[in-house]
């Protein structure tokens, strides 16, 4: 199943399993809430790329009223959830895109992400970075909130405990951790330091990692004044 088809299936369940699924939901999500440096009243714009149901794009509008955001997802489905969690607002727009193959458009302040880069294979991950560098306005930031690859396989295997032990924790059944392991396969993950490695390369700077549990990482750079 290829990823389009993978996340238009996954569209109806994915809000619901998403605080299972990352057993730390909360602290992640709002690190990446709290790294965009703006005013709460700036009219930014922002694009969020892999966007799915606009989970994060629904935190950052509540946090950033004014805010006028971009929605791209390569999945039909799963914009059509988004549109109906944003009903009619007008400062969001949705845009079907393959961030992968295709090229990525437009002018803006700040690009999110989560859960949606490591689903690029990694030799391609350098140039997705590059894509986003070149869609930012000068002094614009990058954050994402994502997956990394266990620096050894013995530590990949503790990523991996660890997220079983906490999905089941936070109620997931064996049916839900089953259909996971299944969509992990599509996970094309790299390391953190590959990571924060290749957006250096491209040129942002002041990258740093802000958040980390296990395989779970938030993390930003910036595009030079």
């Amino acid at each position: 199943m290829n990823i389009k088809s993978l996340f238009d299936a996954a569209a109806q369940d994915y809000d619901r399993t998403r605080p299972q699924y990352i057993p730390c939901f909360e602290e992640f999500y709002s690190t990446a809430l709290g790294l965009i440096p703006h005013d709460n009243q700036a009219d930014i714009k922002v694009l969020d790329i892999g966007a799915g149901t606009g989970l994060l794009s629904g935190l950052i509008t509540a946090a950033f009223p004014k805010a006028a955001i971009t929605l791209a997802d390569i999945s039909d489905e799963m914009l059509r959830k988004a549109r109906e969690r944003f009903d009619s607002n007008p400062n969001i727009e949705y845009v079907v895109l393959d961030f992968i193959n295709e090229p990525i458009t437009g002018k803006y302040d700040v690009v999110v992400s989560a859960l949606a880069l490591h689903h690029t294979p990694q030799e391609k991950l350098k140039s997705i970075f590059n894509k986003i560098f070149n869609v930012l306005e000068s002094g614009g930031h990058f954050i994402n909130a994502d997956q990394a690859l266990g620096t050894t396989p013995e530590n990949e295997e503790k990523y991996a405990q660890a997220w079983l032990n906490g999905t089941k924790a936070k109620g997931c059944t064996d049916l839900d951790i089953e259909i996971a392991i299944e969509r992990m396969k599509a996970d094309k993950t790299a390391t953190l330091q590959d990571q924060l490695n290749w957006l250096s390369e491209v040129g942002f700077v002041q990258v740093d990692c802000w958040y980390k549990n296990y395989r779970f990482a938030v993390y930003s750079g910036q595009k030079p004044v």
